[in-house]
């Protein structure tokens, strides 16, 4: 693993090297750390809370519950018996299972719906991207999540997310 790192580090600090070297523009951009903060993702993730309201909020109450009966085990615990402790742990455990059963239902909601609004969105995300690399008149573009630092004045993200949501308000 690190040799794959070391790797592409170096792989990543050549073309920089090559690129500056010719007096090329370099920039780098974070795709997706753009569109899934734009509003038009904001929106669609609404729509999606809004469908998985009953286990968000179900969630929310096995995780009050769980913490009631914990802090009353924490308080009362040296005076409640062996069988009255042994009940509120099993209580416990049986919130704790519910609790990750809809929890891992919600995050496979949302990967699922991550990977969906990512394939619809790119070829918007895409075009928006080129117009901006364009405008910028930018030689060499690299993906942001690869590079291990970069100036704030050759990171693209932002100016990304301003030119989606622009897209997203004129619909």
């Amino acid at each position: 693993m690190k040799t794959w790192t070391k790797l592409l580090a170096g792989s990543l600090f050549f073309i920089a090297s090559f690129a500056m070297a010719e007096g090329n523009k370099i920039a780098v951009v974070d795709m997706e750390r753009a569109l899934f903060q734009s509003d038009g993702a904001k929106a669609s993730f609404k729509q999606v809370e809004d469908q998985f309201g009953d286990d968000i909020e179900k969630i929310k109450a096995l995780e009050k519950e769980m913490v009631a009966i914990q802090e009353k085990l924490q308080k009362d615990g040296a005076i409640m018996s062996d069988d009255e402790q042994r009940k509120a742990r099993n209580e416990i455990k049986e919130k704790q299972s519910e609790f990750q059963f809809f929890a891992g239902k919600l995050q496979e909601a949302e990967k699922q719906w991550r990977a969906q609004f990512f394939r619809a969105s790119l070829p918007r995300l895409q075009e928006i991207l080129k117009n901006l690399i364009d405008e910028e008149k930018i030689d060499v573009v690299l993906n942001g999540q690869a590079v291990i630092h970069a100036s704030a004045d050759l990171d693209l993200t932002k100016k990304l997310l301003n030119k989606l949501n622009e897209a997203s308000a004129k619909k």
